[in-house]
């Protein structure tokens, strides 16, 4: 009986030891895609990782605790943007994201959690260029036009926004049920 139980012993020690190392094992990673398909460049730890051209980055073996990066984006290579972020015992993925105030945000892929970066302004402007700007608004007696400058990635679209102005005023009667 002894020896059985000792037996036991053993293998459910070497179970738990083989358990213990495969979750040890187990790292952790960090990937971040560019919500636009602009390459960029990130900086961990004194290590510049690139993107790939289409903008997405895998770095493997990330360890549990808090990080700080430091993104600058190959279509606005002046604009700096450092984020800070914590890993705990899963995974991380973020979108990178041009807000339409013209600054990069990084997003949670899970928790849709966002994280505006710190900007570490190189070019001496102080902002960065907006994504959404108004150019001309002109108003009639019949409609009101709008029209805006977007920026969508690499390229610059002109949108015309035409709102027609109503002229005949509608009054809603109140209707009572008759018994």
């Amino acid at each position: 009986m002894g020896k059985t139980q000792l037996f036991k012993t053993v293998i459910i020690g070497v179970c738990a030891w083989l358990l213990i190392l495969e979750v040890n094992a187990q790292s952790n990673f960090l990937y971040i895609q560019s919500e636009n398909n602009a390459p960029y460049v990130l900086n961990l730890k004194g290590n510049n990782y690139n993107s790939n051209a289409k903008g997405y980055l895998l770095i493997p073996q990330i360890q549990n605790g808090d990080y700080s990066i430091v993104i600058s984006v190959s279509v606005d290579q002046k604009q700096e943007y450092t984020y800070s972020f914590t890993i705990a015992d899963k995974p991380k993925g973020y979108s990178l994201k041009l807000s339409q105030e013209g600054e990069w945000i990084l997003m949670d892929m899970v928790t849709l959690e966002t994280i505006r970066g710190l900007s570490l302004d190189n070019s001496g402007t102080g902002s960065a260029e907006k994504q959404v700007q108004k150019l001309s608004e002109r108003s009639t007696d019949k409609v009101i036009e709008i029209v805006y400058s977007v920026k969508n990635g690499r390229k610059t679209d002109k949108v015309d926004v035409t709102i027609p102005k109503s002229t005949t005023s509608s009054v809603r009667k109140k209707t009572t049920k008759q018994q």
